[in-house]
C-alpha cells in the first residue's frame, strides 16, 4: 500500500511539514528508518531524528533544523498505532461457524459472529454481535460474551462468567478458574467450594496465560478499560478498578480492592484482603503488605514511598564502605582502650 504523507496526515488530524506529496509504503521503528517509510519519534528519541534514514517523521512537536518531512500531532503515539493498523491490518476470519467446533443447548449467536476451529461453546451462552473466536476457545455454560469481543487461541472462559463489550483475551488465557480455596486441619488441605464467577466490564484487555480466578461467592471483578499483560494472575473475589495497567508476572491475592488508574509494574506482588486507593504507582518488584491511600508512587519490598526506596537504596551501596569504616573505629577504639589501661 502507498499513501502521500498528506493522505497520512488527514488520517491522523496532523499537520505536515515539509513535502507532503512524497510516497510511504510502510511504518518503522526510527533506527530501521528507509526513504520509503515512516517512523516515530518522541521523547528520548527526537535528538536521534535528524540522523535517521526515514522517508517521514510523525512527531508531538516540530523538530527544528530537520530536513525531514514530518507529521506533528497532538498525541504522536495514538496516531502510530492508527497508521499501524492502516499497514498492518488485521487478519479478518470467515464469519461463521467452523465445522469442527461445537455448539451447546441453548446458545443464543449473535449477527457476525465467528467462532474457529474446534471452539467449545457449552449451554445457555450468549454470544454477542461481532465476536471473534479463535480456534480451540473454550466457553463455559452460561458465559455472556458481549459485543465486539475477541477471543484468541486455546483461551478458556469458565462457566457464569461475564465479559463486556470489546474485551480482548490473549491466547491461553483463563477466566474464570477454580478460586484457590482450602480449610486446613491438622495438616491436611480440604478444598472449599468456589461458586462465584468473573466480571470483566468493557473494553477490558488481558494477555496470553494470564489467570484470574472466580470468586468463592460473588464475582472477581475487573473494570472498564483495564488492561492486563502477560503472566498475571488476580485471586478470588479480587476487584481491580478501571484504567488500571497490571504489568508482567505481577501477583494479586485474594480480596484486595484496587482504585482507579492504580499502575502495577512488573512482578509486583501484593497480599490479599486489602484496599489500594485511585492513582497509585507501584514500581517493579514492589510487595505490597498493607492499605494504600490514593496518589502515591511506591517501590520495594516492604513497600515504601519512592523517594524514601531511593534514599535506601543509595544507603544500600554503601554499606562495604561503612563496615570497613566501623571495623577501622572499633580498632582504633580498642588500642585506646589499651592504651588507657596501661597508664
Amino acid at each position: 500500500m502507498k499513501f502521500s504523507l498528506e493522505d497520512l496526515a488527514k488520517l491522523v488530524g496532523g499537520t505536515v511539514y515539509g513535502d507532503g506529496s512524497i510516497s510511504i509504503e510502510e511504518a518503522r521503528s526510527l533506527d530501521q528508518g528507509a526513504e520509503h517509510a515512516i517512523s516515530f519519534a518522541i521523547g528520548d528519541y527526537r535528538e536521534f531524528a535528524k540522523d535517521s534514514k526515514a522517508g517521514a517523521l510523525l512527531v508531538d512537536a516540530k523538530i527544528e533544523d530537520c530536513t525531514i518531512p514530518q507529521i506533528v500531532v497532538s498525541n504522536a503515539k495514538a496516531a502510530f498505532a492508527k497508521l499501524l493498523e492502516v499497514f498492518h491490518p488485521p487478519v479478518v476470519f470467515p464469519e461463521g461457524i467452523h465445522e469442527t467446533a461445537i455448539i451447546g443447548k441453548n446458545v443464543t449467536i449473535g449477527e457476525n459472529v465467528r467462532i474457529g476451529p474446534y471452539c467449545v461453546v457449552y449451554d445457555n451462552a450468549i454470544i454477542g454481535n461481532n465476536v471473534t473466536l479463535h480456534a480451540y476457545v473454550y466457553i463455559g455454560h452460561n458465559v455472556r460474551i458481549g459485543e465486539g469481543t475477541t477471543i484468541y487461541a486455546s483461551s478458556v472462559v469458565h462457566e457464569n462468567c461475564i465479559l463486556g463489550k470489546r474485551v480482548v483475551l490473549r491466547a491461553n488465557a483463563v477466566v474464570g478458574g477454580e478460586g484457590f480455596g482450602f480449610a486446613t486441619e491438622n495438616g491436611k488441605h480440604t478444598h472449599i467450594p468456589q461458586v462465584g464467577n468473573v466480571i470483566l466490564e468493557d473494553d477490558v484487555e488481558v494477555g496470553s496465560c494470564s489467570c484470574i480466578d472466580n470468586a468463592t461467592m460473588g464475582s472477581t471483578l475487573v473494570r472498564r478499560g483495564t488492561k492486563i499483560d502477560n503472566l498475571v494472575h488476580l485471586g478470588h473475589n479480587v476487584e481491580i478498578g478501571e484504567d488500571c495497567f497490571l504489568i508482567a508476572q505481577v501477583g494479586i491475592a485474594g480480596s484486595t480492592k484496587c482504585g482507579n488508574h492504580v499502575i502495577f509494574a512488573g512482578q509486583t506482588g501484593c497480599t490479599g484482603h486489602i484496599t489500594i486507593g485511585d492513582n497509585v504507582t507501584f514500581a517493579g518488584k514492589t510487595g505490597i503488605t498493607g492499605n494504600v491511600p490514593s496518589n502515591g508512587l511506591y517501590a520495594g519490598f516492604p513497600m515504601r514511598p519512592h523517594k524514601e526506596w531511593l534514599k535506601l537504596a543509595a544507603y544500600e551501596s554503601r554499606l562495604p564502605d561503612v563496615v570497613k569504616q566501623v571495623k577501622a573505629l572499633e580498632k582504633e577504639l580498642a588500642q585506646l582502650k589499651a592504651k588507657l589501661e596501661e597508664k
